[in-house]
């Protein structure tokens, strides 16, 4: 037997392929709905070779986890998507889901990457970054060619190197207060990004479910991130930076339900433990105190608001177990 049959999973390993399934899994049924109601056959393109790629991944994972004997996560199925329910979001809209969807995949397998250790495992992680990368290039190509990518703004370039010279360059409230660097604006244009994309589709999760708690859910996670947007974007008009345009308008006024209610709880779980993820990695990059305080605020209000949704899954039996250490006690 090879080394690679013989050596078990590592627990990092195992976290990433079972719970990079779960995503996966959802995500699948999420990218069926979504490109038979796109209307631009460009975008629908996008979205089948989108959902090729994630079904590629899915038997990888499939195949791995089962040679360890791992139970399979059940996850949905045809009967959690109404493929002939009237288009809920605008094309708009849809090729932004890619966008956003693509950078956290490629942050995701990137770190996936970095944590394995097999041979077999690593290879499959990394080509699972690979196909993110391929995806997210044809995003950012087509969102560019249709004139909807919208860039963060260019920064004059310094005439020489510079040290930090005085301690005020870690205020935030008082006194000599710096403008943002670089690596703060591009952590936070990345949030924002996912703020506004998590707003929109909430917004339409709420109008098309017919259950009141899974409306307030919805209606709840959308009120959230749209505070926490309007609180940094003050970060940003503050240095006179322009703006990133929000998608809240770009859906239909229909009703009709698109998905069931546990898959749309399950994504919007999901995108907040997205959303946990990218400011806690954003914070190793910040300088400033009040920008700092601002994410631990948010951290706080994102995390209380998730540990709701989880119970109320864990409630309705919607929440399935993650592979874990064995209770010795």
């Amino acid at each position: 037997m090879s080394i690679k049959e013989t050596i078990s999973l590592t627990a990092s390993e195992l976290g990433y392929l079972w719970t990079g399934y779960s995503i996966n899994e959802m995500s699948m049924w999420y990218l069926t709905a979504f490109r038979d109601q796109v209307k631009d056959e460009e975008i629908k393109e996008l979205y089948t070779f989108a959902l090729e790629g994630t079904k590629k991944i899915l038997d990888g994972r499939k195949t791995l986890l089962s040679n360890e004997s791992y139970a399979i996560p059940i996850g949905f199925s045809e009967k959690d998507i109404h493929t002939h329910a009237g288009q809920l979001y605008s094309d708009r809209f849809l090729l932004y889901y890619l966008h956003v969807g693509a950078q956290v995949g490629l942050e995701f397998h990137a770190r996936a990457v970095a944590m394995a250790t097999r041979e077999d495992v690593r290879n499959y992680f990394k080509d699972c970054l690979e196909s993110s990368t391929r995806l997210s290039d044809k995003v950012t190509t087509l969102s560019l060619n249709k004139g909807l990518y919208w860039r963060t703004p260019t920064l004059p370039a310094p005439t020489s190197p510079e040290h930090i010279q005085k301690a005020s360059y870690l205020n935030g409230w008082f006194g000599d207060v710096r403008p943002l660097n670089s690596m703060e604006l591009a952590n936070l244009y990345e949030i924002i990004g996912l703020l506004i994309m998590i707003e929109t589709l909430c917004i339409g999760f709420a109008q098309t479910t017919d259950c009141e708690e899974v409306s307030r859910i919805c209606r709840k996670a959308a009120d959230i991130s749209k505070k926490l947007f309007e609180d940094l974007v003050g970060f940003i008009k503050e240095d006179n930076l322009p703006t990133p345009p929000s998608y809240s308008a770009e859906m239909t006024d229909t009703k009709d339900r698109v998905f069931s209610d546990q898959i749309m709880i399950a994504h919007v779980a999901g995108l907040f433990g997205s959303l946990l993820s990218q400011y806690g990695f954003s914070l190793g990059s910040i300088m400033k105190h009040d920008l700092l305080t601002a994410y631990t605020t948010h951290i706080s209000r994102a995390g209380a608001f998730t540990e709701k949704v989880s119970r109320f899954m864990i409630d309705k039996e919607w929440l399935e177990k993650v592979p874990g250490v064995i209770n010795r006690k």
